[in-house]
């Protein structure tokens, strides 16, 4: 392995590295179903779009929501979540009169999608940024991107990627702030962290995090006084920024953010979260919830990277003034924003359900602090020994892309192997948002002709909005019955009480198709005997 040829070709190969990335994302767009959170996403944006167009444009408002049940924002149950990226979703799907509403949420999912790429080369430039070296920092976007669950949910998760998405953006310019504390890194960090603030409150974890650095890395080199203003400056851009990018603030400010933050923090949902085998309600999850879904659906060369990284970043803040100088204060930064979050959860009890998608965005700060091992490797004097590390993570990497492309679509409901997989859709709730009914109704429709389903969900996930992922034409064929007697197909993906299938006479039906990941079934239709 000829690690200086790859060196000195690593600007032609990080194109066509990303180039090729995008070409093959768009192009599995359409293979993902539509998730059940997806349709009220939607509607969060029209109502946005109605609110503005009422102050903007009342007579062409009036004209585009015609035959539109569309509530005003004051009374909309959703308004404490931001819009940053429902809103011009919305607005792009009335310029071109998208009416078939599979083709409204392929655009959604083109344009998710769309950010996900984006901000990996937004992370591929904090790491050239922090490590100085293209072909670690081109390796690290291959971790983020070579993360089953968030390689699937890159494609129609709006809330937790787009978040995540946002929350990448928002650190290059927070790093950059850092690193120069001038006037136009100020305004630069104070927008997109507004942003990230606005595609949910959990953003504020950004400037909280950005300004106790600057604070203390002033303090540290007694420039207190010369730095102040520009910090004082970037909080109120910040907070104006905040403001304008969120209609929902407009008419209270105060009062509306501390709403919405509070909203989000202890949010009011009855649900329970499969756990182990156990049901776990959603308010009252025990400590490490969030620590063991990471470790049993993180890929495990990430995970012993990440240890050795905590023990790396230790041992160098223990260094000379010129680690502190130059690193300390950006691999501060992540290891704050990775712990920071997940400390909160558990210390205020946070409402947390379906794994640990709720914190996916600290999934970067992890993914960097891993990378710590790899540098600190970089600067051992055994070329040999290097040259067998890397080769060893390639040929992982490998491994990894085989997987997923085995298992495409299904990346979400990963599992490392430091779990037994068996029956694990009796452990924990797999395709909690529905996604598999798309390839279970595909296969329906190809093999049973043309004619008529009537069908009946064994799942506590509703079949209006999987329906989504076909066209008006095949939605139409499948009759969703009230009955088990009625139906002449059973679907289920499994996401209810787990003994739920039991209370059913099912003898009358056999297996007709299902879908298997690692030798546990997520989604499966049983037919009618004749």
């Amino acid at each position: 392995m000829n690690l200086s040829l790859i060196e000195n070709n690593i600007k032609k190969i990080t194109i066509i590295f990303f180039f090729s990335y995008f070409i093959i994302g768009m192009s599995l767009v359409k293979d993902y179903g539509v998730s059940s959170d997806e349709y009220s996403s939607r509607i969060k944006g029209f109502v946005t779009l109605k609110y503005l167009g009422d102050k903007i444009a009342p007579d062409l408002t009036k004209k585009i929501e015609k035959n539109k049940n569309i509530p005003d924002l004051k009374n909309y149950e959703q308004k404490i979540y931001g819009v940053v990226f429902e809103v011009p979703a919305s607005f792009l799907e009335i310029i071109f009169k998208i009416s078939d509403k599979k083709n409204q949420f392929l655009l959604k999912h083109y344009m998710n999608f769309i950010v996900f790429f984006i901000a990996t080369i937004f992370f591929y430039r904090i790491l050239l940024m922090r490590f100085k070296l293209p072909g670690l920092a081109l390796l690290g976007a291959c971790y983020l991107i070579l993360s089953p669950r968030i390689f699937a949910n890159s494609f129609y998760n709006n809330k937790d990627l787009v978040f995540l998405s946002f929350f990448i953006i928002a650190s290059f310019y927070a790093i950059k702030f850092i690193q120069k504390q001038t006037l136009r890194n100020a305004i630069f960090f104070a927008i997109f962290s507004a942003l990230a603030i606005d595609v949910r409150v959990l953003g504020i974890v950004i400037p909280f995090t950005v300004l106790s650095i600057n604070l203390l890395k002033n303090f540290y080199q007694k420039k207190l006084k010369k730095n102040f203003n520009v910090n004082v400056l970037s909080i109120i851009f910040m907070i104006c920024a905040v403001i304008i990018f969120w209609p929902y603030l407009w008419s209270a400010p105060a009062k509306n953010f501390l709403y919405a933050f509070n909203g989000m923090a202890n949010f009011e949902i009855e649900t329970f979260n499969l756990f182990f085998e156990k049901y776990i309600n959603a308010k009252n999850v025990k400590w490490d919830f969030i620590p063991l879904w990471i470790f049993i659906t993180t890929p495990p060369l990430y995970l012993v990277s990440f240890l050795l990284g905590l023990i790396i970043f230790i041992k160098n803040s223990m260094k000379s003034n010129e680690y502190r100088d130059n690193k300390f204060y950006v691999d501060l930064f992540f290891l704050l924003t990775f712990f920071g979050p997940l400390v909160a959860v558990i210390i205020f009890n946070s409402t947390l359900y379906n794994g640990w998608r709720q914190l996916y965005f600290i999934y970067p700060s992890m993914i960097f602090i891993s990378l710590l091992t790899l540098n600190y490797i970089n600067t051992f004097n055994n070329i040999k020994f290097i040259k067998v590390i890397y080769l060893s993570i390639i040929i992982y990497l490998f491994t990894i892309t085989i997987w997923m492309t085995k298992n495409h679509p299904y990346q979400y409901v990963y599992f490392n192997n430091l779990i037994n997989k068996k029956e694990l859709n009796k452990k924990f709730d797999l395709d909690y948002w529905g996604l598999s009914y798309k390839q279970n109704f595909e296969f329906l429709l190809k093999s049973e002709g043309e004619k008529e389903f009537n069908i009946y969900n064994l799942s506590h996930n509703k079949l209006f909005y999987s329906l989504f992922s076909l066209n008006e034409k095949d939605r139409n064929k499948f009759n969703v019955v009230n009955n088990l007697a009625d139906a002449e197909y059973i679907f289920t993906n499994f996401y209810m009480d787990k003994d739920l299938i039991n209370k059913f006479d099912l003898n009358s039906y056999y297996i007709l198709n299902e879908i298997i990941v690692d030798g546990y079934s997520v989604n499966r239709i049983y037919k009618k005997k004749d």
